[in-house]
C-alpha cells in the first residue's frame, strides 16, 4: 500500500507570494509537463574534521596516492562494495 502524496509545506510560508505558490489549489493542474531526471544525478557531501583529523586522513590520502576527499570517496565505496557494517 502506498502512503498519499503530502503536498503541505514543512515550513510556513515566507510572505503572500510563497503561500500562493504554496497552495496546491492554484497550481495549473491541466498544464503539468513531466520532466526528464538528471541522468547523472548524485550528492555532494561537507563533512568537518579538526586540524588533527585532517591531518591525519591527508596522510593516510597521500600514502595511498590520492588526496584527501578522493581517499574518503574511494574508502567510503570499498566499505560499501564488501557490505561491511558500521562499528
Amino acid at each position: 500500500m502506498t502512503k498519499p502524496i503530502r503536498y503541505e509545506s514543512l515550513v510556513p510560508p515566507r510572505d503572500d507570494e510563497e503561500r500562493e505558490l504554496m497552495d496546491p489549489e492554484s497550481w495549473d493542474w491541466e498544464s503539468s509537463q513531466e520532466g526528464e531526471p538528471a541522468p547523472n544525478a548524485g550528492a555532494i557531501l561537507e563533512v568537518r574534521f579538526t586540524r588533527e583529523e585532517f591531518f591525519a586522513l591527508a596522510r593516510l590520502a597521500r600514502e595511498n596516492g590520492l588526496n584527501p576527499v578522493e581517499f574518503l570517496r574511494q574508502t567510503a565505496l570499498d566499505r560499501i562494495a564488501t557490505g561491511a557494517r558500521a562499528s
